[in-house]
C-alpha cells in the first residue's frame, strides 16, 4: 500500500496491476525520485534482472492455465483468475518487461501467484503442491522463504512510513488540485 499513498496524495488512480509504475511516474512529476528505489527495495525486486522476472512469469504462465481450468470455489479476486483476465494478467506483465519495466511487473506476478494458489489449493491440492515451487522461487527471489522474512520486512516497511508521509505530505501541498 505504499504506493496508493503516494497515489492517492497525486490524485491518481490507486491502481493495483500499474501501481508502481504509476508511483514512479508521481515521484517523478513531484521531483521525489530518489524514494523510488525504497519501493523497489521493500517490494524486494530492485536486484532482480529482467530475465529472472520473465522466468517467473513463464512459470505463472502455466500456473495460470492450469487454475483457469478447475478452479470452482468463488473467492472474491475469482474474476482476475479467468480466461478473459489472462490478457491483462499474463499479457499485461509481459507488457511491462518489454518495456523495460521488469521490476514494475513483480509486484503482479507475485499477487497473481498467490491467487492461482489460493484456488488451487482449494480445488486442486495436487496441483497445488504440483506448482508450489515456482512460486516458492519467486517469493524467495524477493527474500521471503521463512516466516521470520516476512515479519523483517513488515518491520522495514514500518521504519520507512515516517519518510513516506514527509513525501506524502510534500506532494499534497505541491498538488495544485487540493486546496485547503
Amino acid at each position: 500500500m505504499t504506493c496508493h499513498v503516494l497515489l492517492v496524495a497525486a490524485l491518481r488512480n490507486p491502481t493495483v496491476r500499474l501501481r508502481y509504475l504509476a508511483a514512479r511516474e508521481v515521484l517523478t512529476d513531484y521531483g521525489h525520485l530518489s524514494r523510488y528505489p525504497e519501493l523497489l527495495n521493500l517490494l524486494g525486486c530492485s536486484h532482480l534482472p529482467a530475465q529472472r522476472v520473465q522466468h517467473h512469469l513463464r512459470e505463472l504462465a502455466t500456473t495460470f492455465d492450469v487454475t483457469v481450468q478447475v478452479a470452482k470455489t468463488p473467492f472474491f479476486f475469482s474474476s482476475d483468475i479467468t480466461p478473459t483476465a489472462r490478457p491483462i494478467a499474463i499479457d499485461g506483465s509481459q507488457r511491462l518487461i518489454d518495456s523495460g519495466d521488469h521490476h514494475e511487473a513483480v509486484f503482479w506476478i507475485i499477487a497473481t501467484f498467490a491467487r492461482c494458489h489460493t484456488i488451487l489449493a482449494a480445488d486442486a491440492p495436487q496441483l497445488h503442491e504440483a506448482l508450489a515451487p515456482a512460486f516458492q522461487a519467486a517469493v524467495t527471489d524477493l527474500g521471503i522463504s521463512a516466516t521470520r522474512d516476512l515479519i523483517h520486512r513488515a518491520e522495514e516497511v514500518t521504519r520507512f512510513l515516517p519518510g513516506l508521509w514527509q513525501t506524502t505530505e510534500d506532494i499534497l501541498r505541491s498538488n495544485p488540485n487540493i486546496t485547503e
